[in-house]
């Protein structure tokens, strides 16, 4: 343990204390040695991102798709009809007209 002393002053009283810290080893030319444990998890690590690109990929493609389609209805309809039109009346019919078919199947 290294002991350092130090002083504070406030106002006209100075207090000296002591401060004991535990000695730590120069950290310069020195490297810490990888625990196999933390290799391992890095390895696993990788190798779960690996397995999960193709997924994260596909997924952004298909979100891309969606958001260009999404703008061409968008501009189609947007000098036709307003927004509030198609967000009430066209879109609900449309997933009416696919599912009520849909659950007259399952039935």
């Amino acid at each position: 343990m290294k002991c350092y002393d130090a002083r504070m002053i406030e106002g006209c009283c100075v207090f000296s204390y002591e401060v004991k810290m535990p000695e730590r080893p120069d950290k310069k030319g020195e490297r810490r040695k990888k625990s196999a444990s933390l290799t391992w998890k890095k390895i696993m690590l990788h190798f779960l991102f690996f397995l999960l690109y193709p997924f994260a990929f596909l997924i952004d493609s298909v979100v891309t798709v969606a958001r260009k389609i999404f703008r061409k209805c968008r501009s189609f309809f947007s000098g036709y009809v307003s927004g509030y039109v198609l967000a009430t009346c066209i879109l609900p019919s449309a997933c009416a007209t696919a599912t009520i078919p849909l659950m007259i199947h399952l039935l």
